[in-house]
């Protein structure tokens, strides 16, 4: 049976898809078979797996899984051990079809739709979008797992205790096995003393809850949107160098945590 795990906050722009794409890829690169789970609207995460447009699919994406409580037909394979469950700016209809015509409780579809192929994975990762809506509450439902972004900027930061409020919301009421996986802090500007600073504070107010990994800006982490993740050159090799480090954290607790 797969491991589900959901990365989000309710800020955008703080390298939750970027985190999730290249997790994805990572974690299939060491062999591990994974499934990414689109549920943006934006299709953010679709574009930058497959390089596509994300119009390409229109009416064969994660809204259709969902209406038919099926994945399997619109599961994409981006490479090997990687496919792609994509999303395209219809998805945004979901809180109306959960509340108009889904005969069944709102906040448990997506679990139900990913049951479906949960075997069929080492892996299933949800790129969240950055709010606090039926989405997240589904995508969080789904998961075994939360994974939650800090950018090191303020705003970010002040965030973080209503998501993990919302998370606490969750666990007691839709999805009591879900286990706060860590707080990575992502897009972190090494000269910038703010930056340092709010990484510092958070290791202070939530200690070991802050994975040891930072994931840093740089350039080739941006173009790798554009241009597709590789693992060619000595710049790929630096750009993901951290996520390779807060991969092995991740799969560490995640192990420590089926031990006990």
């Amino acid at each position: 049976m797969g491991t589900t795990i959901s990365f989000g906050i309710q800020k955008g722009g703080v390298g939750k898809t970027t985190t999730t794409a290249i997790s994805s890829f990572l974690l299939a690169d060491m062999g591990y078979r994974v499934l990414a789970v689109d549920f943006d609207s934006q299709g953010n995460l679709t574009g930058m797996l497959t390089q596509r447009n994300i119009y390409d699919f229109t009416e064969h994406t994660v809204l259709q899984a969902l209406k038919e409580k099926d994945p399997i037909p619109y599961i994409h394979q981006v490479r090997d051990n990687l496919d792609l469950l994509p999303a395209e700016d219809f998805l945004s209809i979901l809180p109306r079809y959960l509340y108009r015509e889904y005969k069944g409780h709102p906040t448990t579809l997506l679990r139900e739709t990913l049951d479906v192929v949960k075997a069929e994975y080492d892996f299933i990762l949800i790129d969240l979008p950055p709010n606090l809506g039926d989405h997240t509450i589904n995508g969080l439902t789904a998961s075994d797992y939360a994974v939650v972004m800090l950018q090191s900027e303020p705003f970010c930061y002040d965030a973080l205790d209503r998501y993990l409020e919302f998370l606490g919301g969750a666990q007691e009421n839709t999805n009591p096995d879900l286990v706060l996986a860590g707080i990575l802090t992502t897009m972190l500007d090494a000269r910038a003393t703010i930056d340092s600073s709010i990484l510092d504070q958070a290791k202070d107010d939530f200690e070991d809850l802050v994975f040891e990994s930072v994931i840093r800006r740089r350039s080739r982490i941006k173009e790798f949107s554009i241009e597709g993740i590789q693992n060619r050159l000595k710049a790929d090799r630096v750009a993901l160098a951290p996520y390779e480090s807060f991969i092995k954290e991740l799969i560490s607790r995640v192990k420590e945590r089926q031990v006990q």
